[in-house]
């Protein structure tokens, strides 16, 4: 008879199977979980203590399990998920700041779902600038974005642009650097226009928010467009400081998308070569995006890509009911590399660590690959849970509020009493 399979125990609060010390070596245990019997034990990756409010130690750890290498069978499966929302049910509740966690999906059918998953799959597939002769193409919903490349070790981004191209995606980078994956070329107003003839799509950014107007953007678009001989899609950024006014003022530009950046909070630019460690992301502007495109009746016609503080499918599946075509992951691209991270508050040492820890590059990548069709299959799972055959039918109805601020921040109504807090004044 063959040996008798391990019974994994889910630990509720790290997401992680348990394990216990082995005798003589003392363990950091940032949970300080015990088991019945008094054993002490610690996640598998114990290594992962992060500092972030918005990368907390558990969705570090989540990261880690969606991209190791395997496979949980059923009953393990089952054990996981039941980890999880028991987690999620016994975590004390307290005034926090607008986050992803204070939305809910509303399901079509709690008992069954109304397609089915055996006949009608669900399409991931988006396309941004779909009026243009070549469309930036996505087999997911997801690009590569909100790392500054050039301040990192090159290998992340080679390892980032070859699980780009497994999974059909693109990586958002300067001209300057190379890609093997489909490249969406960012151009800084305040620098020449860089060759961009073999981009596959452009997104236009400025040092300063109040530059991302119709006057210092319509020459730039139109030297982009000249260059590239108007074949593929071109965006703008609108940063949360102030996204209401750069659509209202670029909304006549020949553009095809808006990059809505819930990072960029002030005037200037952020600075940081991971942004989404230095604060967390301002939900609303992805509502302030939507909004102004549905004000001058171009919500069909102009896509959206969501960037900011994206940590799994969960959060992805909101950006994409609230209006987004696509969303970007960058900070947690990177972790799903699988470096020992110590910590992820600190900037400089994770830059420290991704230049001094070299990877096998093929487990890197497909690491990165993993934790990015994991956040496709979760935002295919709920997309179908809400009765869509398409990710690009979900929409605000599909969920709700669980807080009067984060329903002020999105204008999705709180649960139990339909209740919009987004416009008080009107």
């Amino acid at each position: 008879m063959g040996e008798k399979k391990e019974n994994l125990v889910f630990d509720g609060a790290t997401l992680s199977p348990k394990i216990k010390p082995k005798p003589g070596v003392q363990l950091s245990l940032p949970i300080g979980k015990t088991t019945p019997s008094g054993n002490a034990v610690a996640r598998h990756y114990k290594h992962a203590a992060g500092k972030s409010s918005t990368y907390a130690p558990q969705v570090v750890d989540m990261i880690y399990h969606m991209s190791r290498h395997g496979s949980l069978d059923d009953d393990h499966m089952r054990q996981f998920v039941s980890a999880k929302l028991r987690a999620e049910r016994d975590t004390q509740q307290q005034q926090q700041p607008v986050t992803w966690d204070q939305l809910v999906f509303l399901s079509a059918n709690l008992t069954r779902l109304v397609i089915d998953p055996y006949r009608e799959k669900c399409n991931s597939q988006v396309k941004i600038g779909a009026e243009r002769p070549r469309p930036l193409v996505l087999d997911w919903p997801v690009v590569y974005d909100g790392i500054d490349f050039r301040r990192v070790h090159e290998s992340v981004l080679e390892h980032i642009s070859e699980a780009s191209v497994q999974a059909g995606l693109a990586v958002a980078v300067d001209a300057a650097r190379a890609s093997k994956s489909r490249r969406i070329i960012k151009i800084d107003l305040s620098e020449p226009l860089p060759p961009i003839g073999d981009a596959d799509a452009i997104e236009i950014t400025a040092p300063l928010a109040e530059q991302l107007n119709c006057q210092t953007l319509a020459p730039s678009i139109e030297a982009a467009r000249k260059e590239t001989d108007g074949q593929i899609p071109i965006g703008i950024v609108a940063p949360a400081f102030n996204a209401e006014r750069v659509v209202d003022e670029t909304i006549g530009l020949d553009i095809d998308f808006y990059v809505s950046d819930a990072q960029w909070t002030c005037n200037q630019r952020p600075v940081d070569v991971l942004p989404e460690l230095a604060a967390a992301p301002q939900l609303h502007v992805l509502a302030d995006t939507i909004e102004r495109l549905r004000h001058h009746c171009r919500e069909e016609s102009i896509n959206v890509i969501y960037r900011g503080g994206i940590r799994g499918g969960a959060d992805a599946g909101k950006a994409i009911c609230l209006g987004a075509t696509a969303v970007a992951i960058g900070l947690g691209a990177v972790i799903s590399l699988g470096h020992k991270l110590t910590s992820v508050g600190d900037e400089a040492k994770l830059i420290a660590l991704l230049a001094a820890t070299p990877l096998d590059a093929d487990e890197a990548a497909t690491s990165v690959y993993n934790f990015t069709k994991s956040i496709n299959m979760e935002v295919t799972m709920l997309a179908r849970a809400c009765g869509k055959t398409s990710v690009t039918n979900m929409e605000p109805e599909d969920l709700r509020a669980l807080t009067s601020e984060v329903s002020a921040a999105t204008g999705v109504p709180v649960a139990g009493k339909d209740y919009n807090f987004r416009h008080l004044d009107n």
